[in-house]
């Protein structure tokens, strides 16, 4: 998708593309696909696609927000795509297709699979967030005491020269 960083706000953008992903997604079940494989590979098409929205809005997001405007370190960005992953909707959906109750029609197999779809990824979502959180309260405390460290450090450094200042004057 490849949002770029431009006066447009990112939000936005976001929610345009969550729209069209959604189009697309339901363009593919205008007819009845033509098996199980095909209706799993537009879910993870959709999951996929909405991880990628998500993810290219958190950086745009960051670098409006951070005072030099760069985007997200790789290793940062790898780290938020690993932790999202796959959800496991698709594959235990797998499971119920053969299981299905046969007078569920196939627009209420879709509607069921896009709501289980989106309860997953609210979920994962969810679960990173709670993650950054607690790293970012982790990072908080580890800042106050690289802090207090700098500040004994600091006064430790202002005390020696004047020491040696003194040593070396008398």
């Amino acid at each position: 998708m490849g949002f770029s960083k431009s006066g447009k706000d990112p939000n936005e953008a976001l929610r345009l593309e969550l729209h069209r992903l959604v189009d697309v997604y339901c363009n593919h079940h205008q007819s009845e696909p033509e098996g199980e494989d095909e209706e799993e590979l537009a879910l993870w098409e959709l999951e996929d696609g909405v991880d990628e929205a998500l993810l290219n809005t958190v950086d745009l997001n960051y670098q409006n927000d951070s005072q030099d405007s760069s985007p997200l370190l790789p290793e940062v960005q790898q780290e938020l795509r690993s932790r999202l992953g796959k959800s496991s909707v698709i594959s235990r959906e797998g499971q119920d297709f053969k299981s299905r109750d046969p007078r569920e029609s196939f627009s209420g197999r879709v509607l069921r699979l896009f709501q289980r779809l989106l309860g997953c990824l609210l979920q994962k979502w969810r679960a990173l967030l709670a993650w950054l959180r607690a790293m970012a309260a982790g990072l908080q405390a580890l800042c106050r005491a690289v802090e207090a460290v700098w500040s004994v450090f600091k006064d430790f450094c202002s005390s020696s020269v004047q020491a040696l200042e003194f040593g070396i004057q008398t």
